[in-house]
């Protein structure tokens, strides 16, 4: 970063306060890169639900399917969960052991699945709202009705005392119980992010991360999601990685404050440089802090970072007077008691530092600090004259600025505007045009 590009990026970003700005061609810049980080991931967690009733022939297979496969989680027909609902339902659980018992409640929140060997949906990359169910194989199970031992009925002695056979209460008739054991996965979604400075950190720099990026306070600096590179993808154990590594400190940083045992996880990152400078208010002759961010991306500017500045010693402030006696020398003279012609001579310098569309840092210097030294005029007055530092060519000349009240004032004023145009060793056709036609009206 040049001290240029640098005046060149304030002079865009803070046009209102540039020309209270002063900034040395010897200027410190230190270059600082900040690393913003977003993980984007989604957790699964399962809870299990139980079913016991007498079956029929469907249901029965289906069950049987279950136990006899190979894996320890079975995806599950939505059929069967509705078939099993609506059987008669079993209310006998004497014959669980309470090692099923035991692996069911592990299961609970997820700490005994493991979701790498379970097909969940997928939509778009990512988990679908929406997933299957999955039976435990090892809690489903075939039994025979305690009630009836199977047969679906039952002796029973009738009002008359005589024993006859009657349809099983406990399983409805059917001899068979199943034990459908499943659960249903529960995809939730959660985003952290952080910033971290590749070196030292900025005094007083303060980021408010968000959900879609990060702002920094008090600037219209936003980093957007569109304008992040994936950094990583975390798929059911498989690490995709793309990323230099010296930023594996920051992203274990930000994978602590997502949590482990992630479904998907995405991490994404954005690299941006910050520049930090010291700049002179030329209303308080205060030395301050400045900062340019990102500026060749969303550049910001913030100024007067730290909220303090250092005053200036007499010695320096002696310094900038002599560079100002250039300018400020007339309005010391006695025939500059008057204002108007103060106010004309100050207008025609200014035009002629924008007339090539410019204002060089030392014109803009020496100008604000002439301007500033003329106890004449107000400090409103000097604010107007100082705006027009800012403008882009010399239009704001009316006719009256080259009708002097004194004619040695517009003698005076014309040395001084052939002094400002040939200062840079070449005169442009505007400023002279300006010159020709204060000559003309002496």
């Amino acid at each position: 970063m040049t001290t240029e590009k640098l005046i060149e990026k304030i002079r865009q970003l803070a046009t209102a306060e540039y020309n209270n700005i002063i900034i040395d061609n010897a200027v410190s810049i230190k270059k600082h890169i900040y690393c913003y980080i977003l993980a984007s991931v989604q957790r699964v967690e399962y809870r299990t639900q139980r079913i016991t009733a007498a079956i029929d022939g469907e249901s029965r297979n289906a069950i049987e399917h279950i136990i006899a496969n190979e894996s320890r989680y079975v995806k599950l027909d939505p059929h069967i969960i509705e078939l099993m609902k609506e059987a008669p339902e079993y209310s006998n659980e004497g014959f669980f052991s309470s090692a099923m018992k035991k692996v069911s409640e592990m299961i609970n929140g997820g700490r005994e699945v493991d979701h790498h060997h379970i097909s969940l949906a997928m939509e778009n990359n990512l988990l679908a709202k929406q997933q299957p169910s999955f039976a435990i194989k090892d809690e489903c199970a075939v039994y025979k009705c305690a009630n009836c031992d199977g047969t679906a009925y039952v002796e029973r002695t009738n009002q008359d005392g005589v024993t006859e056979k009657v349809q099983c209460p406990e399983c409805s008739g059917r001899g068979i119980v199943g034990v459908l054991t499943y659960f249903v996965p529960t995809v939730t979604n959660r985003q952290a992010s952080m910033i971290r400075c590749l070196g030292g950190e900025i005094k007083g720099l303060k980021f408010n991360t968000e959900s879609d990026g990060a702002t920094i306070a008090g600037t219209s600096y936003k980093i957007h999601a569109g304008e992040l590179k994936r950094m990583l993808t975390h798929i059911n154990g498989t690490d995709q990685e793309n990323f230099d590594g010296d930023l594996l400190p920051y992203l274990d940083m930000v994978r602590d404050k997502v949590g482990e045992d992630n479904a998907i996880e995405d991490y994404y990152y954005k690299l941006f440089p910050c520049y930090t400078f010291t700049y002179r208010n030329v209303l308080t002759s205060e030395m301050h802090t400045g900062l340019l961010v990102d500026p060749d991306g969303n550049p910001a500017l913030i100024l007067n970072l730290d909220g303090s500045g250092t005053r200036l010693t007499d010695s320096v402030k002696d310094g900038f007077k002599s560079i100002s006696n250039f300018f400020g020398s007339i309005s010391r003279t006695k025939a500059f008691k008057d204002k108007e012609d103060l106010r004309r001579t100050m207008r025609l310098l200014i035009a002629v530092a924008v007339a090539d569309g410019i204002v060089g840092e030392e014109e803009k210097k020496n100008l604000t600090l002439a301007i500033r030294g003329m106890e004449q005029l107000t400090t409103n007055e000097q604010e107007e004259l100082i705006g027009r530092l800012g403008e882009k060519d010399a239009s704001f000349l009316t006719e009256d600025d080259f009708l002097f009240h004194h004619i040695e004032n517009a003698k005076e004023t014309l040395t001084r505007m052939q002094e400002l145009a040939e200062s840079d060793n070449e005169v442009h056709e505007t400023e002279r045009t300006i010159i020709e036609k204060l000559k003309l009206s002496i």
